[in-house]
């Protein structure tokens, strides 16, 4: 979304405020973004888990992560390998996805389903298929590792993890098949150390935290409680100003082929 926190803050800033169109909205806070992330707080504890108990991770996306997160020690701050029990997101994050696909696409999947690619029809069939037991068991598993979350942020100011778990792939792939030695059932599996974040209604952000050997960038995902998202901000500016990665030069752009 940006090349630095603030960027990102103002964008927030932009977006942020209710509207009564959109039930889930909220006020925009009395602090603005850009304003929390310049506030220079600073987390007294944080937690880093490689793969949140829940996904295999490629090992050069823990080491550059975990190399990142321990820079935080540099201001004081207590860095513990630790992570909340997120154990039924997969089962959770599948049933609500189906769920909202079922919502989003079904009429489009009963009018169109010759212009819909493979995944949206699968997702949206298994949605259709849910039977109202199991969404209500997905929704009592999500308020389950929400309290869990909640209880675990009572002693972590934020919680630090890879962002994907596999630096960037070519392009000509559709999604993650399989990751160091496991083969994945779904297009979506290999995203878990993202939706389980999004399951407990925690902020997050993507952090620029250093290169694999071949130059691929890694991101280092910082996540606070729910409504906390100035602390995400805040925290993330100041990893970024320790790591004092080279991200304000404009990004050179690759000259054009020259075809004869």
């Amino acid at each position: 979304m940006a090349r630095t926190v603030e960027d990102v803050a103002l964008l927030l800033d932009a977006m942020a405020g209710d509207d009564p169109r959109d039930l889930l909205s909220k006020p925009r806070p009395a602090q603005s973004f850009l304003a929390a992330a310049r506030s220079g707080w600073t987390p007294k504890r944080v937690a880093y888990s490689p793969d949140l108990g829940i996904t295999p991770v490629d090992p050069r996306v823990v080491e550059i992560t975990r190399r990142a997160a321990l820079r935080f020690t540099e201001n004081g701050v207590i860095v513990e390998e630790a992570h909340p029990n997120l154990a039924e997101a997969h089962a959770t994050f599948q049933a609500l996805r189906a769920k909202g696909f079922a919502i989003a696409h079904g009429e489009l999947l009963a009018k169109h389903r010759d212009q819909l690619k493979p995944e949206v029809i699968w997702n949206t069939e298994t949605g259709l298929r849910l039977t109202m037991p199991e969404i209500a068991a997905a929704e009592r598993r999500r308020a389950e590792m929400a309290g869990r979350a909640a209880r675990f942020f009572e002693t972590y100011d934020l919680l630090l993890c890879p962002a994907t778990i596999v630096p960037p792939f070519p392009v000509g792939e559709r999604y993650v098949k399989s990751c160091n030695g496991v083969a994945f059932d779904t297009y979506i599996d290999w995203l878990a150390i993202a939706y389980a974040i999004t399951l407990i209604g925690s902020p997050s952000l993507s952090l620029p935290c250093g290169y694999t050997a071949e130059g691929l960038p890694v991101g280092l995902q910082i996540v606070a409680p729910p409504n906390a998202d100035g602390r995400v901000l805040a925290g993330a500016r100041k990893l970024e100003q320790i790591l004092a990665l080279d991200t304000l030069r404009p990004v050179e752009p690759k000259a054009p082929a020259i075809q004869s």
